[in-house]
């Protein structure tokens, strides 16, 4: 069994565990099940409507802090 993070495009998703093994299987079947799915994640494996199939790279929590405009110090 394998979890999938999906979003749709009115910002609702959630997570779907199945018997499906692989991203490029799980997309048209999340496609066909739910209603605007912009964005699905299964690992470090991405698919986004816009992009296609790629690899999703988590950010560490200085760049977060960064990106945000904290300092991280006190």
């Amino acid at each position: 069994m394998k979890s999938y993070l999906f979003t749709t495009s009115n910002g609702r998703g959630g997570v779907m565990l199945c018997d499906i093994d692989t991203l490029e299987e799980a997309v048209p079947y999340l496609q066909k099940r739910f209603d605007g799915v912009v964005r699905i994640e299964q690992g470090l494996e991405l698919w986004t409507a816009e992009e296609g199939f790629g690899e999703f790279k988590p950010s560490s929590v200085e760049e977060a802090l960064a990106a945000s405009g904290e300092s991280g110090g006190r």
